[in-house]
């Protein structure tokens, strides 16, 4: 089949019908512009009742005649054409779309596969999916998204009118022709020619005694240079001389060697290596890929991923057997969530939980009020004082009551409702046994806002997003969008581009006051968001975000945490700016409590 320009105007100008709904001035200034690109940029003879609208018309047959003599039919999503469209208007307005949309129906009940071909759903900038009639709305029926009302906007649409598709099939070759297996008996017969014998192939000359050639050498480099070896990390080392009990861990040392990982790749490597095997390097990273997949954080999750990668790879490329699963890596490292649900009939009390979860394989374990107890209600004092008394028996729950090393508390995480965001968790005060320090400078402290995931699309939306930041970073995108004084007029448009895709994954807020524009963020399923307290931001000694944290790259979004923590502990920034950074980290892959507070303990 033959495709592009000269074909497309060779077969004649599509005629295309625009149906869209009369909402406001604004939203019919962008069909007019989407009408006049498709003429004047895509080469369509474009019609719109716009034009038509100069001379007295019947419009019931003028709209009938477009419909007919159209090759395809635009829908454009509106709130109006769905109100219109699925006929819940009142009486004598929006007729016009009222009718198309009877006219749509009518033809996809009784010529159904030249309607798919036909009509088009269009979403323009600022529009939704959810804004065009039911009968149209099923998962099935594909729309065509215009991101910008310019000639690239256009260009998916046009390509598709103009039969011109982005990818086109290549050309069937040839059928390769195979040679026979020989017998085995042929090829270890001392009779059988020498050519009949298969031997494996050769490793390149150039391959040294590690097993790996100088690009694989290069690629392992680029993933573990200057990468910390974490304390979980001599697991996997272990890992690589063979499972434990096996021959191969005799050769194995008790120490590790030093340096960042990729050091410990290459004393792997200068370790004997026997022909055919795994190269010992490359045991170590399908071990450390599973180490860090343990992990909770998007970085470890993209570092896991690109290591499994390389692996995976590698032992394509030398047609070696798949490694054996690693054993379950015990990164030893724990969150502690601090739940705080509001009152139903006092604002100044609230019901609370706390959870410990750990990396280990344990499943989440509350800690208070305990698992037998009933819901336990406290005001802030309260709940200060509870989160005290789990840190002073938290060592026992962390080692399990088993002997050795225990897990370490990471992160103390806050889950609470959207009236509680502006607390300054992070200065909680905690009782150590020389002196008191606030959370911030010990752990990473971090908020959620679990409830505001639970309506309307947004767990999809939370949770695509968060998908999109654990995979390894293969997009020209950003992934922090900045919300600066400028940008609060226009919040709503912001939402709708954030809502159409899946990125980006952190909002950043620079506006005075920042609560509308976090809601914003919440609203459209944002599981990061960043910003200064209002207590904070007339404070002339406190620096603008900006100034306190560079987030435009993947990395740094992904270590937020980590980035926001050594801020409140640095000795060089002053103290009411090390207090004014709130972090929400929202991670939908761990819950904050295996149960929410039943409706009994909310009447108790």
């Amino acid at each position: 089949m033959e495709y592009g320009a000269d074909t497309a105007v060779g077969a004649g100008r599509p005629r295309v019908f625009i149906s869209y709904a009369h909402d406001d001035q604004h939203h019919v200034d962008k069909v007019e512009t989407l009408y006049e690109l498709l003429r004047t940029q895509g080469g369509l003879d474009a019609k719109v009742d716009l034009y038509a609208g100069v001379q007295p018309q019947d419009w019931p047959r003028w709209m009938m005649r477009q419909y007919a003599d159209a090759d395809y039919v635009l829908v454009v999503a509106s709130p109006a054409y769905k109100i219109r469209g699925d006929h819940e208007e009142q009486d004598g307005v929006g007729l016009g779309v009222s009718f198309e949309a009877t006219l749509l129906g009518t033809e996809l009940y009784e010529n159904y596969r030249a309607w798919f071909r036909k009509v088009l759903l269009v979403i323009l900038p600022g529009r939704s999916e959810k804004e065009l009639p039911s009968f149209l709305g099923a998962v099935r029926i594909s729309r065509f998204r215009v991101p910008s009302l310019n000639s690239a906007g256009i260009e998916q649409l046009v390509r598709y009118m103009t039969d011109q598709p982005e990818r086109v099939e290549p050309p069937l070759g040839p059928i390769p022709v195979y040679g026979t297996r020989p017998s085995l008996l042929a090829a270890s017969s001392p009779c059988s020619p020498a050519g009949d014998v298969v031997t494996p192939a050769a490793a390149p000359a150039d391959m040294p005694s590690g097993g790996l050639d100088e690009a694989a050498w290069r690629q392992l480099g680029g993933l573990l240079k200057d990468v910390r070896p974490e304390s979980w990390a001599g697991q996997a080392y272990q890992w690589s001389f063979g499972a434990p009990g096996g021959p191969g861990q005799a050769a194995a040392p008790y120490g590790t060697p030093e340096g960042d990982l990729y050091a410990w790749a290459e004393d792997l490597g200068e370790r004997r290596h026997a022909p055919g095997a795994v190269p010992k390097p490359v045991a170590f990273a399908h071990a450390l890929a599973a180490g860090y997949a343990a992990g909770e954080s998007p970085a470890d999750q993209q570092r896991a991923s690109a290591l499994a990668t390389w692996v995976s790879r590698f032992l394509d490329s030398r047609e070696l057997s798949t490694l054996p699963e690693a054993p379950g890596i015990k990164r030893g490292e724990a969150t502690l969530t601090v739940r705080l649900t509001e009152h139903p009939q006092r604002p100044d009390r609230y019901y609370a939980e706390i959870w410990l979860r750990t990396t280990d394989g344990r499943q989440p374990r509350r800690l208070q009020p305990p698992e037998d107890g009933s819901s336990m209600v406290v005001d802030m004092d309260g709940a200060r004082d509870l989160l005290q008394e789990c840190m002073r028996s938290l060592a026992e729950a962390l080692t399990d009551g088993k002997q050795g090393p225990g897990t370490k508390l990471e992160r103390i995480e806050f889950a609470v409702f959207d009236g509680l965001l502006e607390e300054a968790f992070e200065q909680w005060p905690l009782q150590l046994p020389r002196g008191t320090r606030s959370l911030g400078k010990l752990y990473q402290v971090v908020v959620r806002c679990p409830d505001e995931r639970c309506e309307f699309d947004l767990p999809q939306l939370w949770s695509r997003r968060w998908q999109w930041l654990t995979r390894r970073n293969g997009h020209a995108e950003r992934p922090t969008a900045w919300v600066a004084e400028e940008d609060v007029e226009s919040l709503d448009e912001r939402i709708g581009e954030w809502r159409r895709n899946d990125h980006p994954v952190c909002v950043a807020v620079s506006t005075t006051p920042a609560r509308s524009s976090v809601y914003a963020a919440l609203d459209a399923g944002m599981p990061i968001i960043v910003w200064q307290r209002d207590s904070h931001r007339s404070d002339p000694d406190v620096p603008p975000l900006d100034a306190l944290l560079d987030l435009h790259s993947v990395a740094d979004v992904a270590e937020l945490p980590d980035t926001v923590a050594k801020l409140r502990r640095s000795t060089k920034v002053p103290d009411a700016a090390r207090a004014s950074v709130v972090l929400l980290w929202d991670d939908p892959n761990h819950s904050p409590a295996a149960d929410p507070l039943s409706d009994t303990n909310l009447i108790a």
